[in-house]
Parts: structure tokens; sequence; C-alpha cells
């Protein structure tokens, strides 16, 4: 064997105090959830190892397990990572300053992992320009615990190239990698031929590995050499240095958190556009969601690429469409990797059902980033009347970005859908936490639009304008709380 096989109760040993870990996962998909757990126990027990600075390129919990297992002042002393919000223990530590919290975006952590293996000093982008992640501002530190232990260029400078600015994402060391597998052979080869997402697994084994370090795979089983097809190696055997089998794959090294864990049919077989339609509308949803979807979906062009944030956007822009009949003609997409199908919500975001195609994680924000989707659906937490939007922080919990800043800052056109009729304040006169900078979308040339479930509204340099208003005493009532920026008022 090229690597070490070690039982649950050796994992922890293998992490020094003090080091610096990336582990992958999306919701609870890809989570070496057992490798957590017995670093949790032995951190409890012997507390070792202390002091690690956590690195993670999308959230990992479904509020209980993943990373919210890592959440106890000492065990983790700096996390650097997108978004916490269904990770509430986590959250709330970083909220009440218990870990030094770096919140940086999800497509920028994933693709660095790439720029760290192959030993570049970092990356340039104009993500996150105008935004809290921008030195300017705070350079991604989202606490004071943060801000007095780092300066606000410790991971991104500003930086200027034919005039123009960009943020440079610096690359940094990374002493330990934890990722997962299906199937290993003897060599080491791994294959995650049954998870429903391809994330960073191999790029952190690359940054690890060329930074000196060691990688610890979880498993479902070792297999002989010859089972698992080259094209199927995810991993080659060469990056990996530990591999524990996972004693209770149904709990420690689930697919999904529902019963997509027992049948893979539903993430891998062929469903026609009638059939996914009739899968999405058979789903029930809150009618005021389902008219805010509805909203939205009237901006959608035919062969339009779409991506679906959580929550709101990925609960009804598909039903709308299916509704519509316009599903067909159009490809949702989600930050995970997938094409097509029936993106899920909630702890199971990330996955879709009957999905056309399934890429990598960097890749897809490869092609985020770049301009790939002409039309994104996004969430909204706050608003102004400048077109800034606060995603990120709120009540004293770091909620952070995700792939938020990602796929705003490259797609043609924006919608924020949002509920007016919410019990917590959205038009405010300034943000919490600046997530979205609306000046730098117009002058871009992007198209910004905000729809609720009385009106829909769009981003100008003079501030927001109503574009439709419903013809009813409540719609009245919520569009006049709009806040404009200098516009010459509103309807």
């Amino acid at each position: 064997m090229s690597f070490q096989q070690i039982g649950a109760e050796d994992v922890a040993a293998l992490i020094p105090n003090g080091a610096t870990v990336a582990g992958d996962g999306f919701t609870m998909m890809g989570v070496a959830d057992e490798i957590y757990l017995r670093i949790e126990e032995s951190f409890l027990t012997t507390g070792a190892p202390h002091d690690l600075t956590f690195v993670h390129a999308a959230g990992q919990s479904n509020r209980f397990d993943g990373l919210a297992r890592l959440a106890h002042p000492g065990l983790v002393k700096r996390i650097v990572g997108p978004h916490w919000g269904l990770n509430p223990p986590m959250a709330n530590m970083l909220g009440a300053d218990e870990i030094e919290a770096i919140c940086l975006p999800q497509g920028q952590i994933s693709t660095l992992y790439r720029t760290i293996a192959a030993g570049r000093p970092g990356q340039l982008s104009s993500v996150g320009l105008g935004t809290f992640v921008d030195p300017r501002i705070d350079g991604g530190r989202i606490n004071a615990s943060a801000r007095a232990a780092t300066s606000p260029t410790e991971y991104v400078e500003l930086q200027e190239i034919d005039g123009r600015e960009y943020l440079f994402y610096k690359s940094f060391p990374i002493n330990v990698g934890i990722i997962r597998g299906t199937r290993i052979d003897p060599d080491g080869n791994l294959a995650q031929d049954d998870d429903v997402t391809i994330l960073d697994a191999l790029a952190i084994a690359q940054a690890v590995h060329n930074s000196g370090g060691i990688v610890i795979a979880q498993v479902k089983e070792i297999v002989d050499r010859g089972d698992i097809p080259a094209r199927l190696v995810n991993v080659p055997g060469v990056l990996i240095d530990y591999v524990m089998v996972v004693s209770d794959p149904a709990k420690y090294h689930r697919q999904t958190n529902g019963a997509l864990s027992v049948n893979m049919d539903l993430i891998t077989g062929y469903a026609s556009a009638a059939e996914l339609a009739e899968s999405i509308l058979a789903q029930e949803i809150d009618p005021v969601r389902q008219a805010i979807g509805e909203r939205g979906a009237s901006l959608v062009r035919d062969g339009d690429i779409i991506n679906l944030g959580t929550g709101l956007p990925g609960d009804s822009i598909g039903r709308a469409l299916a509704k519509s009949g316009q599903i067909a003609r159009v490809t949702l997409t989600v930050e995970s990797g997938t094409y097509g199908g029936v993106p899920l919500g909630g702890v199971d975001f990330g996955c879709a059902l009957h999905p056309a195609a399934i890429i990598g994680h960097p890749q897809q924000f490869d092609f985020y980033n770049g301009g790939g989707v002409d039309i994104t659906f996004m969430g909204v937490g706050q608003v102004d009347g400048a077109g800034n939007i606060n995603v990120s922080a709120f009540g004293g919990k770091a909620v952070g970005c995700g792939g938020f800043m990602d796929i705003v800052d490259g797609a043609k056109r924006v919608c924020f859908l949002m509920v007016a009729d919410s019990k917590h304040p959205k038009w405010v006169d300034a943000v919490d936490q600046l997530t979205f900078y609306g000046k730098a979308a117009i002058d871009k040339g992007q198209e910004v639009y905000l729809a609720t479930e009385h009106y829909l509204v769009q981003l100008t340099d003079t501030g927001w304008v109503i574009l439709a208003v419903d013809d009813n005493d409540a719609a009245r009532r919520a569009a006049a709380l709009i806040k404009v920026a200098d516009s010459g008022g509103h309807a």
C-alpha cells in the first residue's frame, strides 16, 4: 500500500497543534464527518489538536454535524471560509469573537487551492471589489479578533493592472488535507463514484502535498488493484498519505441529508423536461414565495444559463419556470457544479435530482467568474437605496457570503428575490455589511433587479426605479418603503 491505513482513534494524533487544515465538503456532501468527530472527541478529552486554522471552500454542516463539530473554543483559532448559514454553532462563535473569522468568497477559496498547488503567489479577480473583502474596507476580516490578529492585506491585496483594479487573493501553505471518497485501491487511487458532487478533493490534495503536508482520506472501502478504472480516479494515490475506513457510512458518509442517500437513481437517472417539470410542480411551496418566483422568472429569456442561489431562489424559480413551460428552454445550474435537473434546497442545497451534468467545484466557479451565467437569482438580507446588499451578517451571527460574490460579479443579469412583507426590515438606510456593491455593478453594465410579491424594481445609476407594482393597498405600502438614492422619488 502506498498509504498507511489507520483506525478512527488514530486520526486526531496526525494533526499538529497550530496546523492549517483544509477540509472538503458542501453542506454534508463530500464531508469526512467521522474524521471531524474524532478530532472533536480528541480535543474534548485531551485538549489536542488545538489552535488550528481551518480552511474550507463551502459550508460543511447540517446545523449539527460536519464542521459544526469543531465549534469549540481553543480547537480552532482561526477559520477561513465563505459561509456558516447552516452551521449555527460556528456562526455564533464567530459572532461572539471566540474564533478569528476570515470570510472570503467561495469561488476564490475553491480556485485558490489550485493556485497554491501550482506554486503561484496568488490569483487576481474582480470578485469582492468594494465589499467587506476589499482591503480598503476589511480584507475579509469579520470580527474584532481577526482584525486584531491580522492586517487588512493578510489574505487580500488591491492591485491595478492596465488602469483596472483587482483583488489579489494570496496563497498560503496548508499542512493537513481532509478529503473523502467511496473506494480506494492499495495504491491509494481514490474514486468518488457514490458522491453527488465533484468538489475540491483533488485540488486540496495537490495543494497540501506541494506544501509538504499530509492528506487524510475517509473512505467506504478498500478494493483490489484494477477495481477502479483510471477514468474514475478522482485523486491519484501519490497524493494520499493516510486512509481511514468509515465505521458507519449511513451516519458519517452521507451523500445528502435525506432519502437520496439510499436512492442514487434520483441523482443519476435520466428525466425528460416534462418529467422534471412534474417533479418540481409536485413539491409544495408557500404562495408568497411562488409569487416572488414568478415575478423574478419573468426576466428569464429562452436559452438562458441560470444560477440559483440557496433559499428563496432555489425554492421558487425552478417551479415558476416549470409552471410556465419555459424550463425546457433554459439550463438551471448550482454553484456546486450541477447542470439541469431539479436543484434541492436547505441542507441538501448543492444537489440536484436528475442533473444533465456534474462538473468540479472550481471549474464551475471559473465559468461563473468569467461571465458564463446569463442571469442569477439571489436572496436578500438588507438592501439600501444605492443598491448595496447584505446577505452575510445578521444579528451578531457571521453567516458569510458563500458563493454570492463570485456569482453576482460575473453574471450578465442579477435578480434579487425578497419577501416585501417580512417581519424583519429589508429596506435600510445603510446595510450592516457590504456583500454587493451596487455602483460597481452599474459601472460594469450589469442589469440589476429586485423582485418581491408586490413589485419589480431595477437599479439605475440614479437609484431604484419601479418597473411594476401590483394594484392593491398592500403593494403600495410595500413599495413606499423602497429607499431611493437620488432618483427623484418613487411611485
